[in-house]
């Protein structure tokens, strides 16, 4: 998607759903948050799995410093274990990172054949790797492969956001479960990205944060 396309596809979504008109109003488009289609993103990915993004990006710009300033599969292999904790990686990320680093090596797992592939595809190829589920190959085709129309159900911040946003046009049902995250979502098909980036951004800015820094920088 480009920003044009966003934006367009913003218009639509504040149009068809009540809950994100005000969104739209307030805000305006969402944000690209675009990150590289690379090893590296993969990485940061990991990094933000149940932490706060600020923690994430800390732990991110320390390891990247280990490395010599080039976070690659092979600058990570070339890492000892102990110098990635002390850049703030959990004993769980460092067991993560390094297999996605060997896979990598080994020609297992081809970050740059991603982009060729469909969304199920490259869903299935990240959560081969030990240590990626579903949310991690979600943010990856959102961020890095830029897809219009994928719906991260494991984000504590869609889900939090989509309630706050629902409840602030007096639409009160609260979402409990993933399944009914997809279902409110229908609505927002082909360019449920483009609504989660709405959410996001909403989310976000009442929290005070940064709403163009946060995810990037």
């Amino acid at each position: 998607m480009s920003a044009n396309e966003v934006a367009s596809a913003a218009r639509g979504l504040a149009k068809s759903d009540l809950s994100l008109a005000p969104i739209y109003r307030l805000h305006g488009p969402p944000p690209m948050w675009q990150r590289p289609a690379t090893f590296a993103t993969l990485v940061r990915i990991v990094l933000e799995q149940q932490v706060s993004l600020a923690a994430a990006k800390s732990t991110f710009a320390k390891l990247g410093t280990a490395c010599g300033g080039s976070l690659t599969a092979k600058s990570i292999h070339a890492l000892q274990p102990e110098a990635m904790t002390a850049a703030g990686v959990s004993r769980q990320k460092v067991r993560y990172i390094r297999e996605l680093a060997a896979a990598m090596i080994a020609r297992r797992f081809n970050v740059s054949r991603l982009k060729e592939l469909d969304d199920e595809a490259v869903r299935l190829s990240i959560t081969s790797l030990v240590g990626f589920g579903n949310w991690s190959a979600d943010i990856y085709l959102m961020m890095a492969l830029m897809r219009p129309d994928i719906l991260p159900t494991g984000d504590l911040g869609l889900i939090k956001g989509i309630v706050e946003a629902d409840v602030d046009v007096g639409l009160v049902e609260p979402l409990i479960t993933p399944a009914d995250l997809i279902e409110r979502a229908e609505r927002w098909r082909p360019y449920r990205s483009v609504a989660t980036r709405m959410i996001w951004q909403h989310y976000l800015a009442r929290r005070g944060k940064d709403i163009h820094a946060t995810a990037n920088g």
